[in-house]
């Protein structure tokens, strides 16, 4: 059996590559298209040398990006015809949904033309949890058709990064004092995520004793949310911004210099960032939403409802109040990460594909 993987992610997220790895070990031919090949043009990768059984999509909006409505319309309408060729040609379609919509609400109308054509389209849709499948039915009106609707969880990291520095390493090299509380967010800064949000939330706290971390790119560089980031930090000395990409042999450095890792997502279905925490053995902070109430629970995490305006400041004052027990809520969480191996998600995935077949 060969499936191919659409589309391929420029960032250093493994999630693929683990479960391609893991679906190799169960025998299934599991790949990227060629470097070379086109995202809008992807029919020859899927044909050519080997006719592949099942193309796998994940994230839909590259294959209707563009500078302009039109040329958006027009590789939207050929991706929508290259999955009809697809099923023509008896080809499987697989979609694992990482998330409703574009986080940045962008070209909604398109975007979930996109989504409704490719879950009608599918064969399979992969959800990460029992509420992101409920989501998924309700959103793209599945209710008659909800038995192609699977849950796969999403794996831990455990093994993807390096992690074999000190907490008391990391924090030298971060230059943060080694008795104070530290609340970290790291990765891509976009809206959905709340970063301004969370920094007024620590001001609010007015604890010495605690130091925020935000280490992560502005997405698209945008200058005005930097502008709105620096102007909200306003030069605290107990908030420490470092901007731009975070190599991945650098993750180790800030994850573990952390207490807690702070997620004040404004929506969300899945995050592989809190199962990246799990996995580096950090309490964390987030809304009860989506996955993240599925992953999480009240031993290793501060959950809070996300509509609730004081949930985020209350979760955080909860965190400083039991900062004695932060390491213990961590070493809970690796547990839990643990469950969730690559190679039992890939055998779940692979019965998905024989079911198809």
């Amino acid at each position: 059996m060969k499936s191919i993987f659409l589309p391929q992610t420029n960032d250093d997220n493994p999630y693929q590559k683990e479960l391609i790895s893991h679906l190799n070990k169960l025998d299934i031919q599991a790949d990227f298209p060629h470097p070379s090949s086109s995202t809008t043009f992807f029919l020859p990768a899927v044909l050519f040398p080997q006719k592949a059984d099942i193309v796998h999509l994940h994230w839909l909006h590259p294959f209707f990006a563009g500078s302009n409505v039109l040329e958006k319309s027009l590789k939207l309408s050929f991706f929508i015809l290259e999955l009809i060729i697809l099923k023509l040609l008896r080809i499987k379609i697989i979609w694992t949904v990482h998330n409703l919509k574009n986080h940045e609400n962008k070209s909604l109308v398109l975007d979930n033309l996109c989504t409704y054509l490719v879950a009608k389209l599918a064969d399979a849709i992969i959800a990460h949890c029992d509420s992101a499948k409920a989501e998924v039915i309700q959103s793209f009106s599945l209710k008659d058709n909800q038995d192609k609707v699977f849950v796969v969880p999403h794996g831990n990291y455990i093994n993807c990064y390096d992690n074999n520095i000190a907490k008391t390493i990391a924090r030298k090299s971060l230059n943060i004092d080694d008795s104070a509380v530290v609340f970290l967010f790291l990765g891509m800064i976009r809206p959905y995520k709340g970063v301004l949000e969370l920094i007024d939330t620590f001001k609010q706290l007015h604890n010495d004793a605690s130091q925020l971390l935000i280490a992560g790119k502005v997405y698209q560089n945008s200058p005005e949310m930097t502008d709105m980031l620096l102007q909200k930090i306003d030069n605290d000395p107990n908030i420490k911004f470092i901007p731009g990409f975070v190599p991945s042999e650098e993750l180790q450095i800030y994850l573990n210099a952390c207490d807690v890792v702070v997620f004040p997502y404004r929506d969300i279905l899945t995050s592989g960032a809190v199962m990246l925490a799990m996995s580096f053995g950090r309490a964390c902070i987030a809304p009860r939403k989506g996955c993240i109430a599925e992953v999480l629970d009240n031993s290793g995490a501060f959950l809070y409802e996300i509509d609730d305006e004081y949930g985020l400041i209350q979760a955080m004052k909860l965190a400083l109040e039991k900062q004695t027990q932060l390491s213990n809520m961590g070493q809970y969480n690796r547990q839990l990460a643990e469950k969730y191996d690559w190679l039992n998600i890939a055998k779940i995935t692979g019965n998905i594909y024989q079911s198809c077949m």
